[in-house]
């Protein structure tokens, strides 16, 4: 069995249970507010309020279970950007 099938195997099952772990990830992002932390490093700016509020209200609508159904079955896509990532 090629490599890439594990890989995209492995992706699946970890995906599968990955929507609380990705909803943690985003509350702790947005009261850190790491967002806009990252468009300063990013840009060498200061950041306005409104691109990191846009991002905070939009995330925070989507719950651990819609992100995971938003995944699931995804496996052949995360391994065709991965192999186009590794070719380029």
């Amino acid at each position: 069995m090629p490599k890439i099938e594990l890989a995209k195997a492995k992706w699946a099952r970890k995906m599968a249970k990955a929507g609380p772990k990705w909803r943690k990830g985003v509350e702790e992002a947005v009261r850190e507010d790491l967002y806009r932390k990252g468009l300063a490093l990013f840009s060498g700016q200061t950041p306005g309020t409104e691109m990191a509020t846009n991002w905070a209200e939009g995330v925070l609508q989507v719950s651990a279970e819609q992100f995971q159904e938003a995944v699931r079955g995804k496996e052949e896509k995360w391994a065709t950007k991965l192999l186009r990532a590794i070719a380029a």
